[in-house]
């Protein structure tokens, strides 16, 4: 009978008589139906629905070889692995299918229930495939090898897990005779995220085989890329044992980068590299080989500048949070010290329904007791108060970054129970951190203007975390601190009720921030009891009110010039030089401006301009320079 005539016989459908056939008995002639009517089947769903029935009911004791070599040819792994498993499969066909299986197909082919000869000649293909790992570069993203693609199969067998760990891409090549630097160190860049990325994705799809990886690597470089890695992705994962290993041996690195901070204190105190090597042989010689190299660079007749040296401990701290102890850190949600968000605001804006708190992220289950990581994060805590004691300002370049102060707002809404500790040990990077906001104005080719407001709620946000915001509205407020106040926070202090002291010096605040935030300049005015002799009076005694804020007596001036509130008086104790280079006041609301002002005063006296033009005006109010002018004019 051919396949044609046994196909127009059968008309069940191939799924119903793969369910009936599966509890067929050998023999019979429903198994010899499905057995006639799979040979008849394309290759497809349907034919492997009823191949694996067979193989599983039937044909399980005994298969026709046809079966089996059609099974094995199959694209479905269920039926694939049912062939090669099955008694009667010939000894080598294991491995000739995994020779001739694809490289993305390979791990499929060897979970943890497939055949033992299947398993160990994936292991032997992956092997043959790749002798020997390769160092790794950015194009192995797109270009996995055979062993990447096979532990992107989470149910891979153990001897095949353990023969693709070590095939995997190695670090990134060392910079070759003959190569340029700055290429190379591009090159290795991207080939570095390429091989954290490439780990990553391992650890991600094998969390329960963390312990077993981990026995693996023989690498150096690859065993600290995969601890940074477990740190600050997988702690939870991670058996209590080699979490505890891991953060030990991060922690112990930490020596290093406070051996710098310490070493650069001396050297900008004063002291040469001979006597600051002498002052600091034995904690140097304690330390491992690899660590020694960033201490030993400060320590050079000809070497690093101290001066970049000395936040090394905090910014090693600071990356280790975020680049590895952040997991680790955060306390259970439920826990007595859960963390609150220091960004988050205290109450919604006015007239603003509250909005519902978002649902907390399921909690993952860790493999290390409570009191474990609790005495971990305190370790981590002594080391951060330790660099916070080395700390030291850097001369002419104070703190102007918000990332240079946010670490230590979220490091102190992590550990409250150290929070005084942290909030005493910052004092000294706090006040550089007010100098920086002076400094960013006074260097605006450096630091522009549109990057204020982020480094201010970074300054306000850190003060906060340490518990130092305000409790109720101070009398009066520094204007620094003022100025970097949340727009919410003005609001509540300009208003109904608020006194016209606490007015004053949130206009003050507005010429030292230097940028919109909360109530603008005019409606400060008109909630003010006498507003235009108030800015009179500020106006007048400027110098004294602003100090030395670089860039305030300017958005003063400029805020002056613009009011509705502005009288001749006013505009005439404004300095000179900022009140003509000042916009022109938008429109004309009957007011005197600085134009109407010099104008009419030289009406009677035109060779007064030219005084007026060539004369010096900085020192000078522009009532001062105008009637000057006039004074050395021809009558």
């Amino acid at each position: 009978m051919s396949a044609a005539e046994r196909q127009t016989r059968v008309r069940l459908p191939a799924a119903f008589l793969a369910r009936a056939a599966a509890g067929a008995p050998p023999g019979s002639p429903l198994a010899a139906l499905a057995l006639d009517h799979a040979g008849a089947l394309p290759a497809g769903p349907e034919r492997d629905g009823l191949l694996a029935a067979l193989l599983a009911g039937p044909c399980a004791t005994s298969a026709p070889d046809w079966l089996l070599t059609e099974a094995a040819a199959s694209e479905a792994p269920p039926v694939l692995l049912a062939a090669l498993g099955h008694p009667d499969c010939p000894e080598g066909r294991a491995a000739a299918v995994a020779a001739r299986s694809a490289d993305d197909r390979l791990g499929a082919l060897a979970p943890a229930g497939a055949p033992a000869a299947l398993r160990a000649a994936v292991a032997a293909e992956l092997r043959r495939r790749v002798p020997e790992p390769v160092p790794v570069t950015p194009e192995a993203a797109e270009r996995p090898n055979a062993a990447q693609l096979a532990l992107r199969h989470p149910e891979l067998a153990p001897e095949v897990f353990a023969a693709a760990v070590p095939l995997l891409p190695g670090p990134p090549a060392q910079l070759a005779e003959g190569q340029e630097l700055n290429a190379w160190m591009a090159a290795h860049g991207a080939a570095l995220t390429t091989w954290r990325a490439l780990w990553r994705e391992v650890l991600t799809t094998h969390p329960g085989r963390i312990a077993e990886l981990w026995e693996l690597l023989v690498d150096e470089q690859a065993r600290v890329v995969v601890s940074e890695l477990l740190l600050g992705t997988l702690p939870h994962a991670v058996p209590a044992p080699l979490l505890v290993q891991l953060a030990e041996a991060d922690l112990a690195r930490f020596a290093g980068a406070a051996l710098t901070s310490r070493i650069c204190r001396l050297r900008v105190d004063g002291h040469q590299p001979e006597e600051t090597a002498a002052l600091v042989a034995e904690e140097l010689a304690a330390l491992p080989e690899s660590d020694r190299r960033l201490p030993l660079a400060y320590l050079g007749a000809f070497g690093a500048t101290p001066e970049r040296g000395l936040a090394t401990a905090t910014d090693w701290i600071a990356r280790a949070l975020a680049e590895r102890w952040r997991p680790l850190l955060t306390p259970d949600p439920s826990g007595p010290h859960a963390p609150t968000d220091p960004h988050a605001p205290t109450e919604p804006a006015p007239g603003a329904e509250p909005e519902p708190a978002p649902e907390p992220a399921p909690a993952p289950a860790w493999r290390t007791p409570p009191a474990t990581r609790a005495a971990l994060r305190d370790r981590f805590a002594r080391a951060a108060l330790t660099a916070l004691d080395l700390w030291r300002p850097r001369p002419g370049f104070p703190v102007t970054q918000p990332q240079q102060l946010l670490w230590l707002a979220e490091l102190a809404t992590l550990l409250p129970v150290h929070r005084r500790e942290l909030r005493t040990r910052a004092a000294e990077l706090l006040a550089d951190a007010e100098r920086g906001h002076a400094h960013r104005r006074r260097r605006r080719g450096a630091y522009p203007a549109a990057e204020d407001p982020a480094f201010d709620r970074a300054l306000t946000t850190v003060r906060r975390a340490l518990g130092l915001g305000w409790r109720g509205i101070p009398a009066n407020p520094p204007l620094v601190e003022l100025s970097c106040q949340p727009p919410r926070t003005l609001e509540r202090m300009a208003g109904p009720g608020a006194r016209d002291a606490t007015l004053e010096r949130l206009l003050l605040a507005h010429a030292v921030r230097g940028y919109p935030s909360g109530p603008d300049v005019e409606t400060l005015l008109a909630r003010h009891t006498a507003p235009t002799a108030a800015l009179f009076r500020l106006t007048t005694q400027l110098p004294a009110l602003l100090g030395e804020h670089p860039g305030a007596a300017r958005a003063w001036t400029e805020a002056v010039t613009a009011s509705a509130h502005r009288d001749a008086p006013t505009l005439r104790a404004l300095p000179a030089h900022l009140a003509l280079s000042a916009p022109p006041a938008p429109g004309d609301d009957g007011r005197p401006t600085v134009l109407t002002l010099v104008v009419e005063s030289f009406a009677q006296r035109p060779d007064a301009w030219r005084h007026f033009a060539t004369a010096p005006l900085r020192g000078h109010t522009l009532g001062e320079a105008v009637d000057r002018a006039v004074a050395r004019a021809t009558p």
